[in-house]
């Protein structure tokens, strides 16, 4: 019998790796014997995983805090790269009883556990079946990107132990996931010495078990062997998807920015990605507004765009971080032609996303059920395939349920999304 136990509410703003050391907190904690629960009036703590990439995100992270507070959190732990860049913004909030910086993110289980109730002394309960499971692998940066703050939030590279990842993978799988996600503030530098690289680490992820898929997070130009594409391409359980950042198409910009690689290189990786891995589609992302961007400049990045045709553009207007060396530039677009041309970008953004889509139909792929939903008496899913289209399967197969994956033909697009019909097989 299970007794003090404790209930926690973990809350993540950010990229993939916070959403990856919040799933490993959750388990933790419930390894310890506490419960993970959903709203803060229930919870003994809520911890928030902060992100404080743009001004965006630290205005995100602040109002869910005040909102935490207004619900009924009875004490808020605020962890993450917000915690670590500006402790002081945080520590006045209403409700917050300490703040973690990321310099104490690899001890953030055993402070907060001390926190809380001790934990029960009975068996775990298991943990329900996830729809897919994130897994840092490294942390850190120093490429000192002009315009970016995660150097000065994340601390200098490290690579995380075969191990420890190993470990961790085989814990996702026995939950029933379906889709394993690698992550890394810089995931193409994954090193554990001589020949222990990323294409490794994938190649030991693999042979873990079966039943499961492997995606990865983004990936630096510079950081991509062609080697590796090589032995993606040839296998079927690689996710053919990658995240291949440009944030401009023009050089000068690209120079200024500290990005080391052309916008002829980024159209070189497309072309060798579409003839090596003719099945993987490219995402990509851009930062309009950045200092000294004019007309011209824009133009370029809208043709690169436009030539390589990315199936998914994320669009982040420029956003000066204290700190960083494009804080002080007095040169960037004034506001409303940001906004301008980050509409021009989003319209074509779009349209590309859904030419992808169409030019595919009547093509079978593998969708991972994130979620059913019944309407109108009948049962959908939407989900994500393995080249990150995200789609709504009709007529559900009988049984299946979040967190399964379903073979699929694409017949069109309905509401933005992929229209998808479940083939002949499935459970």
């Amino acid at each position: 019998m299970r007794v003090n136990m404790a209930g926690v509410a973990v809350y993540t703003v950010g990229c993939k790796v916070n959403q990856a050391e919040s799933d490993e907190l959750r388990a933790g904690l419930q390894d310890a014997g506490h419960d993970i629960v959903r709203l803060p009036a229930i919870a003994d703590l809520c911890v928030v995983n902060t992100c404080t990439v743009t001004a965006e995100s630290d205005r995100k992270c602040r109002k869910l805090i005040r909102w935490l507070a207004r619900r009924g959190a009875r004490a808020i732990v605020v962890a993450g790269c917000y915690a670590e860049v500006r402790p002081g913004d945080l520590e006045t909030l209403p409700g917050v009883l300490r703040v973690l910086p990321n310099a104490r993110k690899d001890g953030w289980l055993r402070e907060i556990t001390s926190m809380l109730p001790e934990g029960g002394c009975g068996s775990r309960e298991p943990e329900t079946r996830r729809t897919r499971s994130f897994i840092k692998v490294q942390d850190g940066c120093e490429r000192a990107c002009s315009y970016c703050i995660v150097p000065l939030a994340r601390g200098k590279e490290r690579s995380r132990p075969v191990g420890e990842i190993m470990h961790e993978a085989t814990r996702c799988i026995a939950t029933g996931s379906h889709e394993l996600v690698l992550c890394g503030i810089n995931l193409g530098r994954y090193s554990q010495g001589t020949g222990r690289d990323l294409g490794y680490l994938v190649r030991e992820v693999l042979s873990a078990g079966d039943g499961y898929r492997v995606r990865l997070s983004s990936i630096e130009l510079e950081d991509l062997h062609i080697a590796w594409l090589r032995d993606w391409a040839g296998s079927d359980r690689i996710c053919p998807h990658l995240h291949i950042p440009l944030q401009s198409g023009d050089d000068a910009i690209l120079r200024d920015m500290g990005r080391g690689y052309t916008a002829e290189d980024f159209k070189a990786l497309a072309g060798s990605l579409r003839a090596i891995w003719p099945e993987a589609s490219l995402t990509t992302e851009v930062i309009v507004g950045y200092p000294g961007e004019d007309d011209e400049a824009f133009r370029r990045t809208v043709e690169v765009l436009s030539q390589v045709r990315p199936a998914r553009v994320h669009v982040f207007r420029f956003s000066p971080r204290p700190g960083t060396r494009a804080w002080s530039r007095k040169d960037a677009s004034d506001h409303v032609e940001t906004e301008l041309r980050s509409g021009i970008l989003r319209e074509l953004a779009e349209e590309w996303r859904l030419g992808y889509i169409e030019e595919r139909g009547g093509e079978l792929r593998d969708l991972l059920v994130e979620e059913v939903v019944v309407r109108e008496g009948s049962a959908i899913a939407r989900g994500t395939t393995e080249d990150f289209i995200k789609g709504t399967l009709f007529s559900v197969p009988s049984g299946i349920a979040a967190g399964e994956i379903v073979s699929c033909e694409i017949c069109g697009v309905t509401g933005g999304r992929a229209r998808l019909e479940a083939v002949e097989g499935n459970a």
